[in-house]
Formats: structure tokens, C-alpha cells, sequence
């Protein structure tokens, strides 16, 4: 039997990435059981789209008859919003200068405990890994087999089923495309403006 080697730093580091491996190697196998789930979502998905793309005429003439009278509004209320942005415009600077110290302190602070929840996190999620990786090493040892060898093909198996969801997937969403492709475009004749 091959001896165990103590943990330490670079024992840890390959632990982590046969940790980060097998949790690669967990993900993919789970990822067929999943696969009906993304098919209702494609499906779902394509039956909003199609009911959005129905309405669409609806919306654009609705928009259409409300233009002329918002860009009227709109060209009425312009000269007042610039007046009144021109009087606020001199106290809101001033008011934006006095807050900039504390704003870039606040930021600042933000920043250096944003950076150091990351460290944490990353740090737990090294060791977590690390601890698994040590685990899946253990079992391999424990089954006998050569754990390049037995990761390398459950990879590659699992690197095909990952190639054969993805071809399903793109089998579906070509299908998809050519029916939006093939679904009529209903055109309306223009009206004669009327005087």
C-alpha cells in the first residue's frame, strides 16, 4: 500500500485540484438527470416568445397613435424642466462637493471588506476543496485503481455526455430558430392619410 503523505502546503494544493476534479466530475454526472429541465425552460421560453412576437403589431400601433401627442407634452414641458434644472443645478453641486470626502471614504471601506469577504470566501472554498480532494484521493487509494487514470476516463465519459446535451441542445434551439424564421409576418397596407 502506497504511504499517505501529511497534509501541508503542496500536498493541499494537489488536494484541492483533485477536490475541484472530482466536484467537476460530480456536476457532470448530474448533468443528464437535468437535462429535461432545460427543455421545459427552451419550451417555455419559445411559447413567451412566440406570444410576445403575437402582440408585437398591437404594441407598435398603440405606440404609434400616442407618439404625436407625447412629443407634444414633452416639447411643452422642456423649457420649464430647464429652467428648473438651471436654478437647482448651482446648490445640487455645491451639496455633491461636500459629500465627495465621505463617499469616497464609504467607498473605500466597502471596497477593503468586499476584498476581504472575498479572501475568506475563497479561502473556505480552498479548503473545502482541499478536503475533498483529499477524500476522493483516499477512495481511489482504497479501490485500487490509478487515480489519474480513473479521473481521466470518468472526465472524458463525462466530457461526452456533456458533448451529447450539448449537441440535444443545439438540435433544439436550430429548431427553434427555424420555426420563429418560418412563422409569417403579417404586414399591414398603409391607410391613405386622410385630409
Amino acid at each position: 500500500m502506497i504511504p499517505v503523505p501529511q497534509k501541508n502546503a503542496n500536498t493541499s494544493a494537489l488536494y484541492a485540484v483533485a477536490g475541484a476534479a472530482d466536484a467537476a466530475v460530480t456536476a457532470l454526472r448530474d448533468l443528464p438527470a437535468r437535462a429535461p429541465a432545460f427543455a421545459q425552460r427552451a419550451e417555455t421560453l419559445t411559447s413567451q416568445l412566440r406570444e410576445r412576437l403575437a402582440e408585437l403589431p398591437t404594441d407598435m400601433q398603440k405606440r404609434r397613435s400616442t407618439l404625436p401627442t407625447d412629443v407634444q407634452r414633452l416639447r411643452s414641458e422642456l423649457p420649464a424642466d430647464m429652467q428648473k434644472l438651471a436654478a437647482e443645478l448651482p446648490a445640487d453641486l455645491q451639496r455633491l462637493r461636500a459629500d465627495l470626502a465621505r463617499v469616497v471614504q464609504d467607498l473605500s471601506a466597502k471596497v477593503l471588506q468586499y476584498a476581504a469577504d472575498l479572501a475568506s470566501e475563497i479561502s473556505d472554498t480552498y479548503e473545502e476543496l482541499a478536503n475533498r480532494g483529499e477524500v476522493a484521493v483516499g477512495r481511489y487509494r482504497r479501490e485500487g485503481a490509478d487515480a489519474v487514470d480513473t479521473v481521466s476516463d470518468k472526465v472524458a465519459d463525462a466530457a461526452d455526455k456533456v458533448a451529447d446535451a450539448a449537441d440535444k441542445a443545439a438540435d433544439a434551439a436550430e429548431n427553434v430558430a427555424d420555426e420563429i424564421a418560418d412563422a409569417p409576418i403579417t404586414r399591414r397596407k398603409r391607410r391613405p392619410p386622410t385630409s
